[in-house]
């Protein structure tokens, strides 16, 4: 609830004073009740929420537990939180070279010289870790329960990254071989096979590309070079050409369309702030909303702070929709 500053200036009708609104704005995000927005919306935007319904095989995967997966949750609601807070360029979601581990997520990452059950802020030194993307919640929340998903993977980065989902599936999609798997053949040959039937392979040919380059990564987040007891190939291309090896690579070539990022990631904080879905390609109202926020992104360097402030002085947020028409 507001509380009584808030209230005060709102009786007293200032809180359209664009200064006004710009103070109580910042005022609100360094408070520790930002903490909400920065857990709700984390986990509505990466998914993470979805953690609580995940049931990875115990055969396969005997190191997951529930202590295991708090410690994802936390890391990611606490790099969330430290962008949204030190106002953080919002490239760091793509490559950020900081994270925040306790002992037993960094020994799940094969990172040395973190102790104890305290989250404490790492700063990496490989790129095999770095950003949202490659973070354990993420991955987890992207794959099935005993193997990892390139479908799901490459999805996850064209809804929530670019903007950009592809339609639903057709009915009747045969699945996957489970049992060849990394054995016989390894996931990427499966398929490069499902992708030969013309009716697939329109939308998969995007969302592979994509979601092959995070192989490196199993089911639960961790890093491995081989699925089963086959080589893993993370390379892959995008629409315009352009070729990648691993997340790193994609991560980099991702980060140099900072627009594109910006008007998906505007268009996901309109939606959460205004508690309903958006539709730029029809409503002119929302499509002028999700330019306005990430040209306001984009004119302060990509602070993640520009964003909020931007949706806080627009219409959508400060007029009821029928006051719009």
């Amino acid at each position: 609830m507001p509380d009584d500053e808030l209230l005060a200036l709102g009786e007293s009708n200032h809180l359209h004073v664009p200064a006004v609104l710009d103070a109580q704005v910042q005022r609100m995000l360094a408070d520790p009740k930002s903490a909400a927005f920065a857990e709700n919306f984390a986990g509505q935007w990466l998914e993470i929420r979805s953690l609580d319904a995940i049931r990875p095989d115990p055969q396969k995967f005997p190191e997951w537990n529930s202590e295991l997966r708090e410690a994802m949750r936390a890391e990611t609601r606490m790099f969330f939180e430290s962008v949204m807070r030190e106002n953080r360029p919002i490239s760091d979601f793509l490559d950020g070279d900081y994270t925040f581990l306790n002992e037993l997520l960094a020994k799940h990452y094969g990172i040395a010289g973190v102790t104890g059950p305290e989250f404490r802020r790492i700063e990496l030194t490989t790129d095999q870790r770095g950003g949202v993307l490659t973070q354990a919640a993420v991955l987890t929340v992207s794959s099935y329960p005993s193997r990892t998903s390139a479908v799901l993977r490459g999805k996850f980065i064209l809804e929530n990254i670019l903007g950009a989902p592809p339609p639903p599936p057709p009915p009747d999609v045969p699945r996957l071989d489970e049992e060849a798997a990394g054995v016989s053949q390894s996931q990427r040959q499966q398929m490069e096979a499902h992708r030969s039937d013309p009716v697939c392979a329109s939308c998969h040919s995007k969302m592979d590309a994509l979601g092959f380059a995070f192989e490196n990564y199993d089911a639960i987040g961790r890093w491995r070079t081989q699925d089963g007891g086959l080589p893993i190939d993370s390379s892959g291309g995008l629409p315009d050409g352009r070729t990648f090896l691993g997340a790193a690579e994609l991560k980099a070539l991702l980060k140099q369309n900072m627009p594109e990022f910006a008007r998906c990631l505007a268009s996901k904080l309109l939606t959460y702030s205004l508690g309903r879905a958006l539709n730029p390609n029809k409503d002119e109202y929302d499509r002028a909303a999700v330019r306005a926020v990430a040209a306001k992104a984009a004119q302060n360097g990509y602070k993640f702070q520009a964003m909020i402030m931007a949706i806080a002085q627009g219409p959508l947020f400060q007029q009821r929709q029928g006051e719009l028409k």
